[in-house]
């Protein structure tokens, strides 16, 4: 097929020229365009460990007993798995796989392996402190602080970068990281713990003084937490009293169980009011050991009046917590 004339294409020249102009307007451009990749991976950086952050406070939480059972460096999620620690030397590479995220991937929204990487495609660290402890009102908490850090654009870990001893993040370089410290968790779970307590013990209190007055006898050698069911003593309990559905625990019961009759129901309280912080249903005893009552069979100081009450919980770590409920003395 012959070209028409006038139309033979293009020559040497401005090819070499297009070539040219290609190569300038290249050199041109690219500092822009490192400039807005750079940014873009900064970008979802950020985004990433922010996820990471949010994802891992809901796992913490919803498997808090689990965790602080666990006293090493490393965050236990029971049958879920282990979270172990990816660290780096400074100069290195970090070393999370996918495996570290598997046992809570599901509270982030994402995959474990898409968890794996930061906004510039290599892996992040992971840190992670023994288990540390704290005072709040005199009770023991314990807590897990761990960082998610990112290398950063050159992809190595800077000298300086890791958790310190007193769990606080310390980032050098170009690093970037987020910290999660147990301490709020802890603190702030255990004031939820502490009030619903409180507010139970009211109730308690409230029980007993109203029972005691629709008694005609107003008698202090009964104990009105308890209509005598099972006691050795049933004498010596609101037995006669009607309307009296508290009965007589030895050993530390949940005060929630689904039934009309359980204690949540004789104090008018919902299952959340006798839940503590960490999802746990508050127990109650009135006739054990550590509690005044008539039949209290160690200790024949801790058969008269005031009697008590127990309301308590297992706090994480294994830690035992009460409060005790008061009852009329006159």
């Amino acid at each position: 097929m012959m070209l028409p004339a006038g139309d033979d294409g293009f020559s040497l020249v401005e090819i070499l020229v297009a070539i040219a102009l290609m190569a300038i307007m290249t050199v041109a451009v690219a500092p822009q365009l490192k400039y807005l990749i750079g940014f873009q991976s900064a970008a979802d950086t950020r985004n990433r460990l922010s996820e990471l952050q949010s994802g891992f406070a809901a796992a913490y939480l919803a498997n808090i007993g689990s965790i602080e059972a666990d006293p090493g460096a490393e965050i236990n999620f029971g049958v879920s798995g282990i979270m172990a620690p990816a660290t780096a030397a400074a100069g290195a590479r970090c070393s999370a796989a996918s495996g570290n995220f598997v046992a809570w991937s599901d509270y982030s929204g994402h995959a474990a392996a898409s968890l794996v990487d930061d906004g510039y495609g290599a892996p992040l660290c992971i840190f992670i402190n023994p288990q540390a402890s704290m005072q709040s009102n005199g009770v023991t908490l314990y807590y897990h602080t761990v960082a998610f850090v990112s290398t950063g654009p050159n992809n190595v870990l800077d000298t300086g970068t890791g958790l310190n001893a007193n769990g606080s993040l310390l980032l050098a370089g170009d690093d970037s990281g987020v910290l999660f410290d147990g301490r709020a968790f802890a603190n702030s779970n255990f004031i939820v713990t502490a009030g619903k307590m409180r507010t139970i013990v009211q109730a308690l209190e409230t029980y007993y003084l109203a029972r005691y007055q629709a008694d005609p006898t107003r008698s202090s050698s009964i104990d009105y937490w308890s209509d005598g069911t099972g006691s050795p003593d049933p004498a010596r309990w609101d037995s006669t009293n009607p309307g009296n559905l508290i009965g007589w625990l030895p050993v530390a019961a949940p005060m929630f169980t689904g039934s009309s009759t359980d204690l949540a129901s004789a104090l008018s309280l919902s299952r959340d009011d006798v839940t503590d912080g960490y999802g746990n249903v508050i127990r109650f005893e009135n006739a054990g050991n550590d509690v005044r009552s008539p039949d209290n069979g160690v200790d024949v100081n801790m058969t008269t009046p005031p009697y008590t009450a127990l309301v308590s919980t297992t706090l994480p770590g294994n830690v035992a917590y009460a409060q005790a409920a008061v009852g009329v003395n006159n």
